[in-house]
């Protein structure tokens, strides 16, 4: 399974620079923007780490279009170590593009640009959005391969732009939550947090189930 990872990080490399461009792009925009002051600054994270938690598509849209697929059934490895480092991926691309974002966002808290309350709950939407759509993507793509998967590809693209409309009018009543008893605002973050981990481990698990049985 290493070497499944490396090759990973080696394809990352040398194909997704510009995931890295953008990051920097995005980082920029919502610093000197701030999160809090306009759809720019809430947008540019969201989209960041929406794409790099989606990286994973797009390697097996490489992996099947030069069958890298297919020739690493003859290698020493199981179709749930192939499908365990797809997801190991998807964790460290988003993990690390969302823990640059929080940081960011505590440098504006600490330096009054953005309440501390804004900062945990946009930190935790991006977390949402950084688990569910590899989480529901990356089952059918093992199921069906990346041609069914660019249609899933594409549909959650629009539930992202609809999803962060919503969440933009969301944090506008952000007052209204925090009205809240304290109680209240807890579950409702660990529930935000930990729906999120679930649905991706049974994720993971859905994808090994059907990609042993998928026929290549």
């Amino acid at each position: 399974m290493k070497a499944l990872f490396l090759v990973d990080l080696y394809q990352m490399w040398n194909n997704f620079k510009f995931y890295g461009a953008f990051i920097v792009v995005a980082i920029g925009i919502t610093a000197f923007s701030g999160p809090g002051e306009g759809n720019l600054g809430v947008f540019f994270p969201m989209y960041a780490v929406f794409m790099c938690s989606m990286m994973s598509m797009s390697l097996l849209q490489l992996d099947e279009a030069s069958r890298w697929n297919v020739c690493a059934q003859a290698l020493p490895c199981t179709r749930r170590d192939q499908v365990t480092d797809k997801y190991a991926v998807t964790l460290i691309s988003f993990g690390v593009t969302w823990v640059l974002f929080v940081l960011l966002y505590a440098v504006l808290a600490a330096m009054g640009r953005l309440a501390w309350q804004m900062m945990a709950v946009q930190s935790i939407l991006l977390l949402v959005m950084g688990l569910l759509a590899p989480a529901v993507s990356l089952p059918t793509l093992f199921r069906w391969g990346s041609a069914k998967g660019r249609v899933i590809y594409l549909a959650m693209v629009i539930l992202l732009a609809a999803g962060i409309g919503g969440m933009l009018a969301g944090l506008a009543e952000l007052d209204r939550v925090i009205d809240l008893p304290e109680l209240s605002l807890s579950l409702i973050a660990a529930l935000a947090v930990l729906v999120p981990i679930a649905l991706f481990a049974g994720s993971w698990a859905l994808s090994v189930r059907w990609y042993e049985k998928r026929e290549l």
